[in-house]
């Protein structure tokens, strides 16, 4: 049901997200708080125990908790949690009213569900990450960036680790409204092109603005609601499929499209020389003299121009009869 929303109106076929918890995977149990925060069925330590006994037979290594109007009056869930951490064998638990302590059921269950999901595998990233830092002598504190473009401990990171999604971008629109303080500016436009999105933010009065919800696996690739809801602070950004790897195809009606598809970095763009046969927004780039060939990533990576307008030939411009160099408006895909 989610949230009995549709973001196709019209569509008699509509492809939702599938659950990252199946329905086999849940357990439900006795209690009940209202809308106030007030309980009203008690939740039994027997009941709890019940309902751990089935989890612990089931071989799980990570539980979420989300009882209805728990971030109101956690009581209950801190009681699930409790037994679990004390009934053998050892699991990783996660509770709603920690990972996202607010209203709307549905988006605050599969907050917490996400959370769980990743927890032991980044607990167990960021354990040797930090262990590798301090054999090579890094003894000062670590901190990592979150999705709202502050920053979080390694050992919050690792208890909540859905709120690190999208901290890259976030990054980026931070230092942009540092560089909008510095020059006194009030409206100002960050944008940060990677290998498969570009990310465009509004900054306003040196503030980026922050959103209560971040959309992920959407089955409609830029069609808001059409993704599973994780509700984080997360810096607002507008998202296109066009990043420095996504590559460009000619449609059934000989228009020039770009993207979903992208390169990757291996084998990357045509001109990464890297096997890459298809063009990438970075083939695009470097034919039209953007790019320096010799000095692309500090010189790091040596770009071959030719391999770029091969590519633009083979793939669109004999189709289209162009050559590599000349241009067409692009329809940019949504």
């Amino acid at each position: 049901m989610r949230t009995e929303s549709r973001f196709e109106q019209y569509d008699l076929n509509l492809n939702l997200p599938e659950p990252l918890l199946p329905h086999q995977m849940r357990f439900t149990g006795p209690g009940r708080v209202d809308a106030n925060g007030q309980i009203l069925v008690p939740l039994n330590r027997t009941d709890v125990e019940a309902i751990v006994d089935r989890i612990a037979e089931a071989g799980f290594a990570s539980v979420a908790v989300g009882p209805i109007h728990s971030y109101l009056n956690p009581t209950h869930e801190e009681l699930v949690r409790e037994v679990l951490t004390e009934k053998p064998p050892s699991v990783s638990v996660s509770i709603s009213s920690e990972v996202s302590p607010q209203m709307r059921e549905y988006d605050r269950f599969n907050t917490v569900v996400a959370n769980a999901y990743i927890k032991s595998l980044m607990a167990s990233y960021l354990g040797r990450l930090e262990d590798r830092l301090k054999d090579d002598g890094v003894d000062c504190r670590v901190f990592l960036m979150h999705s709202g473009g502050g920053i979080i401990s390694i050992q919050n990171a690792a208890e909540f680790p859905g709120r690190l999604v999208e901290p890259g971008p976030a990054g980026g629109a931070v230092f942009a409204a540092d560089i909008a303080a510095r020059y006194g500016l009030d409206t100002v436009l960050s944008f940060d092109m990677g290998g498969t999105t570009a990310k465009i933010c509004r900054i306003k009065n040196q503030t980026p603005k922050i959103s209560r919800v971040f959309e992920v696996a959407r089955t409609y690739r830029f069609k808001k609601g059409s993704g599973m809801p994780i509700s984080i602070p997360v810096i607002d950004m507008v998202e296109i499929g066009a990043g420095g790897g996504s590559l460009a195809h000619v449609d059934a009606l000989r228009q020039i499209r770009v993207g979903p598809e992208s390169a990757g970095s291996e084998p990357g763009p045509a001109c990464y020389g890297r096997g890459g046969a298809r063009p990438g927004v970075t083939d695009a780039d470097l034919v039209l003299g953007k790019l320096d060939p010799d000095n692309f990533a500090g010189g790091s990576i040596k770009l071959y121009p030719e391999q770029s307008k091969t590519a633009l030939s083979t793939h669109v411009g004999t189709t289209l009869d162009m050559d590599a160099v000349e241009k067409q408006p692009l329809a940019w895909r949504r």
